[in-house]
């Protein structure tokens, strides 16, 4: 899991992402492409489409879901056992709960995964949508540690 963090964060640093605006070269993968890159591996479509940012988000928080559905698992079983080997209802008052948490974390999960290749699939397709005279945000931290954050408009 810590690679699975690690690796849209590494690349992110690295600056990699779409390929740059070159005359007779692709503008970036299509949507089918992004998103079966996303399926692989969560994060990967929206690396390819230039989000490096995006990619680190989504890749973190499809790896923190799954590693709390593990811990969770691991939870329901151990609790389940201990219900088996003692009959306490103490202890199947704490597998009710695990179960339910992880049956959460499970949705959230579907849901982050289902988000993760939609927006690869949509910005694939958005990726030549030209944003001019559309206001974005921007932010950036000076020399001396001030943050600024300022509207553009671009014309």
């Amino acid at each position: 899991m810590f690679v699975a963090v690690l690796l849209p964060v590494a690349a992110v640093a690295a600056g990699q992402g779409a390929p740059q605006d070159v005359p007779g070269t692709l503008q970036g993968p299509s949507g089918t492409t992004a998103m079966i890159a996303s399926a692989a591996y969560p994060g990967l479509g929206q690396l390819l489409n230039g989000t490096e940012r995006k990619a680190a988000i989504v890749s973190g928080v499809e790896a923190l879901l799954v590693a709390g559905i593990v811990i969770e698992d691991r939870r329901v079983r151990n609790s389940l056992r201990l219900y088996k080997q003692t009959n306490s209802d103490r202890y199947y008052d704490e597998y009710s709960e695990h179960f339910d948490r992880r049956q959460t974390l499970v949705w959230w999960a579907a849901v982050a995964v289902i988000y993760g290749l939609a927006d690869a699939y949509v910005d694939a397709h958005l990726a030549d949508f030209e944003t001019a005279g559309v206001p974005r945000v921007e932010s950036s931290v000076g020399v001396g540690g001030e943050f600024r954050l300022g509207l553009v408009l671009e014309f």
